[in-house]
């Protein structure tokens, strides 16, 4: 089976998958071939060993793993964990390996139904505005946190992908950005004035914008600036949102897509903006802004 699970992990490869997906889908893969292998007492044959048995045998008894001693995996985990070996085994099936059966003997795992969470559009701009009179002119740190809340609720960007920005990619003029996203798959998403405004605030206040031998957009110290320091710097910079309010970064992506939706842009426009592969991840936004409607329509009608 290593072998097997090597040729899937270089079909991930030449298939573009992020790296991230790569090693999550390598390591449920070595587990499940532990598992198999403690279960024959022997290394796992393929096709032979993958039967509809042991498939269920490992759903069940990753269901029972735990993170600690009081918690077992969320059930998100566990779907996860299944979709690794379900891909590998219909990779094995496009190579001619008879594994149908076991792929049929997967158990179906019920996920909670979770929402986005987003901030309001009232309370958003107030914060920002705030933030970027208080930063002033020569605090690189705080002009910096301004600058990437600016990006991320402008533009729609992951943190990751705001941590790669370089300089070439940016056309300040039309104000576009060259996004290289999940996958390596490029889009182009328009960069509003004010995020270009805060940008050039923080270049100024770092003294002076990215040049050839560091281009990336965001700097820490002689270096560009990780995903970790840029996160750190936006949960601080929510956190003036109050103690209730989503502090994490994402929830900037969120906002950017609610918003969009709530003042009627198109549901193809958005998932473009986003770089979501299928609209189904899209449409997990307009569950929200359907609620928010509702809640709406219950305060307001008489009839409601």
């Amino acid at each position: 089976m290593d072998r097997w699970i090597a040729e899937f992990e270089r079909h991930l490869e030449e298939r573009r998958y992020a790296a991230a997906t790569r090693r999550a889908y390598g390591e449920e893969l070595e587990r499940f071939a532990g598992f198999a292998r403690s279960r024959l007492g022997r290394p796992p044959v393929v096709p032979g060993d993958i039967t509809p048995d042991l498939i269920t045998t490992f759903a069940a008894a990753r269901s029972l793993d735990r993170v600690d001693p009081r918690r077992r995996i969320q059930a998100r985990t566990l779907a996860r964990s299944l979709a690794a070996v379900r891909g590998f085994l219909r990779f094995l099936e496009r190579r001619g390996q008879p594994v149908g059966e076991a792929r049929s003997a997967f158990p179906r795992v019920s996920l909670p139904e979770t929402l986005p969470v987003f901030v309001a559009e009232t309370a958003l701009n107030a914060l920002l505005d705030r933030a970027a009179a208080a930063a002033g002119t020569d605090d690189a740190r705080a002009c910096r946190a301004v600058a990437a809340a600016e990006c991320l609720y402008g533009a729609g960007l992951r943190v990751s992908e705001l941590a790669g920005l370089t300089r070439g990619r940016i056309d300040e003029k039309r104000q576009l950005v060259r996004v290289l996203g999940k996958g390596s798959r490029e889009r182009v998403v328009p960069l509003g004035a004010r995020a270009v405004a805060a940008l050039r605030r923080y270049w100024s206040a770092r003294g002076g914008e990215p040049g050839p031998d560091q281009p990336a957009i965001f700097g820490r110290g002689a270096g560009p600036a990780t995903s970790r320091t840029l996160e750190r710097d936006i949960r601080g910079l929510l956190s003036g949102l109050g103690p209730n309010a989503a502090s994490h970064p994402h929830a900037l992506r969120h906002s950017f897509a609610s918003h969009l939706l709530e003042r009627g842009a198109d549901l193809r426009a958005v998932q473009e903006l986003l770089g979501h592969r299928h609209l189904q991840t899209t449409q997990i936004y307009t569950h929200v802004t359907r609620r928010r409607l509702k809640a709406a329509y219950e305060r307001a009608h008489p009839r409601a």
